[in-house]
């Protein structure tokens, strides 16, 4: 018997909407067969049968399944189902809802489904808020609005955050930008920069890249799979860098050119927006002097990065001269990370950045 599990497809959301089923009950699956559509608020994904056996489903179509939560289960033969089927568990099992929140969802019509979609053992109010439309009846929030508001309920709820910020003097970097770019016939930034420069420091700061999951346990990863925003104004999307330790500036560079046109269009794939070890905030708007982000569950650090700014500095020889420079946000998760920890890892990017090696 292996459950049907909903995995985290992205760490933009938190759950995904059932679309289809591709088998119905009673049939005979195989394993890496694709059983289940699910969508969420970037993209579509395929869900594919871990086990093969008999399906019986326990969502239905049109449900938003939390990720982690269990969607139905493949027995091994049709006589295991005859027996164990009506052990699946139901929709309202398994967990609680209090008072508050169980007014609150009577009052707007939320079903007990809804809530145990959303995979929690505890329901509180705020979590029924998550799936309540405007409540005054004003501009309903979007589908990918109200995903958003989910993982930044969650973030807030979880995540004890801490946030420092430390500024960087960009002019060696862009400078040195400006002849890799001629030399390597490619566009590169200081984005580019800062992905390939962040994600070769997970040997060094390892409770920085990775997860922190139930129980305080956890995962770190070295790959450097690196999550970047994009809002070009077709939603915010934050797909990911992946084996960006091993990739050279140059195959950064073209990956995020990539990724820019697929948030121009809309066309990113559930396997871009997937499996981030850390993520940065890019807001290069003019006069965007810092921004504190949020911490996307269960990555424990999101680093910022504000406008390049003009500032008058002193010369060598006390001359006033002009200085570009930026000021770089590191968001961390107080329960692993701590202070000087943050500290280090700020100063490891801005000498990254200050002294660039290209």
């Amino acid at each position: 018997m292996q459950p049907i599990v909903v995995p985290t497809i992205n760490n933009n959301d938190t759950e995904a909407k059932l679309v289809a089923w591709s088998k119905t009950d009673g049939d005979l699956v195989r394993r890496g067969e694709t059983i289940a559509i699910l969508e969420t608020t970037k993209a579509s994904f395929e869900l594919a049968a871990e086990a093969e056996g008999v399906l019986q489903t326990a969502a239905k179509i049109g449900d938003h399944c939390a990720f982690g939560s269990s969607i139905g289960t493949i027995f091994a033969d049709a006589a295991e189902r005859a027996t164990v089927a009506t052990a699946v568990p139901q929709a309202a099992d398994g967990f609680v809802v209090t008072e508050p929140a169980r007014a609150l969802a009577l009052k707007h019509g939320i079903t007990d489904a809804q809530l145990a979609a959303l995979g929690r053992r505890i329901v509180k109010t705020r979590d029924v808020e998550a799936l309540v439309g405007d409540p005054a009846g004003g501009a309903g929030l979007s589908e990918a609005q109200r995903g958003i508001a989910r993982v930044v309920s969650r973030s807030h709820a979880e995540i004890p955050v801490s946030f420092l910020v430390k500024r960087i003097a960009v002019d060696a970097a862009l400078a040195a930008l400006a002849e890799f770019s001629r030399e390597a016939k490619v566009v590169a930034g200081l984005p580019d920069l800062l992905v390939w420069s962040i994600a070769r420091l997970p040997a060094q700061f390892p409770f920085f890249f990775g997860e922190l999951r139930d129980g305080l346990e956890f995962r770190a990863s070295s790959a450097g799979h690196i999550g970047v925003t994009f809002d070009l104004g077709g939603g915010l999307f934050i797909p990911v860098i992946r084996d960006a330790a091993q990739k050279s500036l140059a195959q950064v560079a073209r990956d995020l050119m990539s990724f820019r046109m697929k948030a121009l269009r809309k066309t990113f794939k559930a396997e871009d927006l997937a499996a981030g070890d850390l993520s940065i905030s890019l807001n290069f708007d003019a006069d965007t002097v810092f921004v504190q982000p949020i911490i996307l569950p269960p990555q424990t650090c999101m680093v910022s990065v504000g406008a390049v700014l003009t500032e008058l500095a002193l010369d060598a020889d006390g001359r006033p001269v002009p200085r570009r420079y930026l000021n770089l946000g590191v968001a961390f998760d107080h329960r692993v990370i701590n202070g000087g920890d943050a500290n280090a890892f700020a100063t490891a990017i801005k000498r990254a950045i200050e002294e660039p090696k290209l």
